[in-house]
């Protein structure tokens, strides 16, 4: 029985640090954090985002980098379903991705999406990295976007940015966010 224990609380440490993989995936995306995204990704990496871009996960980085430019996100996170096979690992992750865009007459639409990435992972070094990440669209929504920063429900709130200006880069420790 002991053995059991252990082995089932090594897979749930397993699971966890799968887990906070994928977060980290959000993060880095979000925050425009294309850094930390290029470590998430082993260096035989593909990301499959469809008609949109599949292919090596450097210039997946490379081509969204581009691409979000003027692109606001937030990705939650939902169900995550990991399965552990020693040093490998597979999982199916449930997302609703929010994505701002200019609609190029000073406004804004809101792309948002079910989506479910279907995941494979490697522990390499003792880190868990994307073999490979492939979207899977459940639902999606297009229209305006109202975004009113002088709204009274608004007042005073810290608005998000991407990369460094975010206020997270100041008020949490720097370590919170690192991939070593």
């Amino acid at each position: 029985m002991e053995q059991n224990l252990q082995r089932d609380l090594v897979e749930l440490l397993e699971k966890q640090a799968i887990s906070e993989l994928v977060f980290a995936y959000s993060r880095a995306v979000d925050r425009h954090d294309f850094n930390l995204l290029r470590t998430l990704y082993t260096q035989d990496g593909i990301d499959d985002h469809g008609g949109i871009f599949c292919g090596p996960a450097p210039a997946f980085v490379d081509w969204l980098e581009t691409a979000m430019k003027d692109v606001d996100t937030s990705h939650s996170v939902h169900n995550h379903v990991i399965k552990v096979h020693g040093d490998t690992a597979e999982g199916e992750v449930y997302v609703t991705a929010y994505n701002r865009i200019p609609d190029g007459e000073r406004a804004f639409k809101e792309f948002i999406q079910g989506l479910r990435y279907i995941d494979q992972y490697r522990k390499t070094a003792g880190r868990w990295q994307f073999v490979l990440r492939t979207v899977v669209v459940d639902w999606a929504q297009l229209r305006p976007a109202l975004w009113d920063f002088q709204n009274p429900l608004l007042k005073g709130k810290k608005p998000a940015q991407g990369g460094p200006g975010d206020p997270s880069y100041r008020l949490l420790a720097d370590s919170l966010f690192a991939r070593s």
